[in-house]
């Protein structure tokens, strides 16, 4: 949302500081009578007719500044950005600190595509008068054109700190803090910005996007809804709609994502939104082709550029392929299992991965080169790879698994460092019944929207309850005290190895997770590596897109799903987990009983083992 800050010049001969008539009346062609011609033809809306009138005063009087403000405002609001800009430029020649003209000139470079230009006359134009809440906004606008959010918030709140009623620069502020997730909020901002601009449809599309992402989803349909009603095809809100309506539950949301392609053609998160549908609902031609747009929507890391060209499934014989990394580590572990296929089609393959990544995927692929990835300042503009094509991981699904059908047996695809697996088999040795069970219970990231997919550790107490069961942690983020909490609460100890950084040390943490004989987590990375390790893990959660129209996750074949049915908490799911966890210990009882002898790992019957090496419980 931006100001657009008129010349003062203009302004005073709108306020009546001259007459018109005593120009015009006597001598229409002087500088002056054609000047307040243009400014009659401005105010009645007849842009075309004011800018021929401007254009005869500076032909008049070329060193008027005040006539070349006018024709550089007429030219703005007409859409003749190049005369516009000719103008401005003109005024600064002949004023060099003209504030208005040199912030004119930024929103016309921004307007053009060129938002570090614009950056930089702002910068000049606050200079010479700093006290300008309208350029500090659009200051904001322009370094969240260049990916400075930091920046671009303390512009706005310059702006707001100047003039507490900024409308935009409330907007503005509010939009970046619902990017953020940080939804109440930008709610707030946003709910003061429509008090003070009730009419402003864009307004209440991105109020309407907090409150979706606040859960509050009755009154994002509202906003959604007023909005449309100001402007009807206004693409956001639509698309926002199509979120809510999927989130109630509703079989139209395609149809709001479909109206928001319609109202902006090639809407990028609307069609993103649309393909996440399409593949939860298992149509996965479409979903695939509509998931591609997640770059441009905003919803993965940063698009790259390559000097080579993107493998688009054409046969890969004879060719070198770089496949980069673009999400989280969980997303990493998943798209990996697409690599082996890749690896056995193309002649030459290099893998990037995150850094911590490195030894496990190099181990576990070896007949491909396996690259950290550079950090992004190291990056080039254009990046050069010694590989005929390139592909994003995300994006070797749509070609390779078109259907469910081409999703292979292969229990795992990560192989853990046999040195670690037995180092950490004889830590594991002297502690705990017949079941040892790995758990997890958060993401890194927790956002508010993310809350909905976990439980706090408090609420495992059906789970920990189960008799028969040694819990290990697998949660890589400080949670000592929630830990020391639940097992004063439940009476159950939870192990942890000492001198394991689970956070950083994924070599370690998959050889712990190796020697598990289950793990029970949420849509974590833990449950990731667990499943890509093939160890059996438990995930519990409601349904997404990775599941693709099925009851399970066909890229994990080890993986069991544990769903909320309509209506229910999550805890529901986590009630079910622990019933089936109980009948597992009873077996796994049994078994130990008729089968007295060592198993992989070995365990001894009791359960607490004070000379345990390198163990603790808190």
């Amino acid at each position: 949302m931006t100001d657009h800050p008129d010349s003062a010049a203009a302004e005073g001969w709108r306020g009546g500081q001259h007459s018109p008539w005593d120009a015009v009346l006597f001598d229409p062609a002087r500088a002056e009578g054609t000047f307040l011609l243009g400014l009659a033809a401005a105010r009645l809306g007849r842009s075309e007719a004011a800018m021929r009138w401007f254009r005869r005063t500076v032909r008049l009087q070329p060193g008027w500044m005040d006539g070349w403000a006018a024709l550089a405002d007429a030219g703005r609001r007409a859409g003749r950005w190049r005369e516009a800009a000719a103008a401005n430029a003109a005024l600064l020649v002949l004023a060099p600190a003209h504030g208005a003209a040199l912030a004119n000139l930024a929103m016309l470079e921004r307007g053009a595509g060129n938002p570090r230009a614009a950056v930089r006359r702002f910068i000049r134009a606050l200079a010479l008068d700093s006290g300008q809440a309208g350029t500090w906004n659009n200051l904001g606008n322009a370094l969240r054109d260049l990916g400075a959010t930091a920046q671009a918030a303390a512009a706005w709140r310059r702006a707001l700190a100047l003039d507490p009623g900024q409308a935009d620069a409330l907007g503005n502020l509010g939009g970046a803090l619902r990017d953020q997730d940080r939804y109440a909020e930008a709610r707030v901002l946003l709910r003061r910005a429509l008090a003070l601009a009730p009419q402003h449809a864009a307004l209440h599309g991105v109020l309407a996007y907090a409150l979706s992402g606040e859960g509050r989803l009755e009154e994002a349909e509202r906003a959604c809804r007023r909005a449309l009603a100001l402007t009807p095809a206004l693409a956001d809100p639509l698309c926002t709609l199509g979120l809510v309506k999927q989130r109630q539950g509703g079989g139209d949301a395609l149809r709001w994502f479909d109206r928001a392609v319609a109202a902006t053609p090639g809407h990028p998160l609307a069609r993103f939104n649309r393909g996440l549908a399409e593949l939860e609902s298992g149509a996965l031609a479409d979903g695939w082709s509509n998931y591609a747009c997640r770059f441009a929507a905003g919803r993965a890391g940063r698009e790259r550029r390559f000097a080579i060209p993107e493998w688009r499934g054409e046969p890969l014989a004879g060719k070198r392929l770089f496949i980069w990394r673009e999400q989280g580590v969980g997303d990493e572990f998943l798209f990996a299992s697409c690599y082996a296929d890749a690896i056995r089609q193309a002649d030459h393959v290099v893998i990037e991965c995150e850094p911590r990544l490195l030894p496990l995927f190099a181990r576990s692929f070896p007949k491909a080169i396996v690259r950290a990835e550079q950090p992004l300042r190291g990056r080039a503009l254009v990046e050069m790879v010694d590989c005929d094509v390139h592909v994003p991981a995300g994006s070797l699904a749509r070609y390779l698994r078109g259907r469910l059908g081409d999703f292979p047996p292969r229990s795992s695809w990560l192989i853990p460092d046999p040195a670690r697996v037995l180092e950490r088999r004889q830590q594991l040795d002297g502690i705990g019944g017949d079941l040892r069970v790995g758990i997890a219970w958060r993401s890194q990231l927790m956002t508010m929207e993310r809350q909905w997919a976990y439980l706090p550790l408090d609420d495992w107490g059906p789970v920990l309850g189960v008799p028969g069961v040694t819990f290990v942690n697998l949660q890589y983020d400080d949670c000592e005290a929630e830990i020391q909490r639940a097992e004063a609460r439940f009476g159950v100890p939870i192990y942890e190895l000492e001198r394991l950084d689970r956070k950083n040390d994924f070599e370690g943490t998959a050889a712990l997770t190796a020697n598990l004989d289950l793990v029970i987590a949420p849509a974590n990375s833990v449950a990731e590596l667990a499943g890509a390790l093939g160890v059996p893990v438990w995930r519990f959660g409601a349904r997404d897109w990775t599941h693709l129209g099925s009851g399970v996750r066909p890229w994990y074949p080890s993986m069991r799903v544990f769903h909320p049915h309509a209506g229910e908490p999550l805890s529901a799911a986590l009630g079910r987990i622990a019933a089936d966890l109980r009948r597992a210990a009873v077996l796994a009882r049994r078994a130990g009983a008729e089968a007295p002898g060592p198993r992989l790992p070995a365990r001894p019957a009791r359960r607490d083992h004070p000379q345990a090496p390198s163990l603790r419980r808190h």
